[in-house]
């Protein structure tokens, strides 16, 4: 539902957010020395007043193979959410992820994401990491928002969807990694028939959309670990996302969705 607002007498519609998801996680070589289950059996105790709702999983793959692509299990996953499952920390053997369907700004994120890696210090020699991501996925699936696609974005994100060929597109997908010196960013744009996903980790929805993918990464090695180090880092790939998204933006975007 579209949220509403007076505005010197008059009623405002506000769109509510496309930004359905956000999610930063901190990777790190293979460690010999402990036990995944105990580290996460530790780690429910201390994150349980935040995050009470336990349960396990197993982390998937895809293998490219001559026959075609086959799906393979990995390691054991362990997701603590809070109450309302607006907010998952998902810890494994070489990453430990904060994830939110909630997502305010970075202002209110970072410092939930330090407090999670805080706690895994206590239990795990974590002494640098192999790849920062902060990750912000962004959906249309209204029919009036999906179709207004070339005045709210720049072409630059839209691939094909920016040209009038005359015919109906079904499925369209296009990836960009951009190096930069402090962070690097990768775009994924999709548009994608009903019910269909290019992530499993993404529902899909039973209606066309288009999705913006942005994730800012930064790979090590890094020895960093301490809560300034990894407070310094987020905020410079929150930098990386939030300038791109700006430029791909319009003013029509910004005035149609502005809270």
């Amino acid at each position: 539902m579209s949220e509403t607002a007076d505005v010197q007498g008059h009623r405002l519609i506000v769109k509510p957010s496309p930004l359905i998801r956000v999610l930063a996680q901190v990777r790190w070589p293979v460690m010999s020395g402990f036990a995944v289950n105990d580290v996460a059996d530790a780690l429910a105790i201390c994150l349980g007043k935040t995050y009470p709702l336990r349960e396990k999983g197993q982390e998937l793959g895809f293998l490219l193979t001559p026959e075609g692509v086959t799906q393979q299990s990995g390691g054991m996953l362990h997701r603590f959410s809070d109450g309302d499952r607006k907010w998952t920390v998902t810890f494994a053997t070489t990453f430990i992820t904060l994830e939110t369907t909630a997502y305010t700004s970075h202002n209110d994120f970072i410092p939930r994401l330090v407090a999670v890696i805080r706690e895994l210090k206590g239990y795990l020699p974590l002494q640098r990491w192999d790849r920062f991501g902060y990750r912000y996925t962004n959906r249309f699936s209204n029919e009036s928002d999906v179709a207004s696609l070339r005045q709210l974005f720049d072409p630059a994100v839209l691939g094909t969807l920016a040209l009038d060929s005359g015919d109906k597109i079904i499925h369209s997908v296009a990836e960009t990694v951009y190096e930069g010196q402090d962070a690097s960013l990768l775009v994924k744009s999709a548009y994608l028939p009903p019910n269909a996903s290019i992530d499993t980790t993404i529902p899909s929805v039973p209606m066309p959309a288009w999705l913006l993918d942005l994730d800012a990464f930064a790979t090590g090695p890094s020895s960093a670990f301490d809560d300034s180090a990894v407070t310094k880092q987020a905020n410079v790939l929150a930098k990386k996302a939030h300038d791109f998204f700006e430029k791909v933006t319009t003013d029509e975007y910004r005035a149609r969705f502005a809270s």
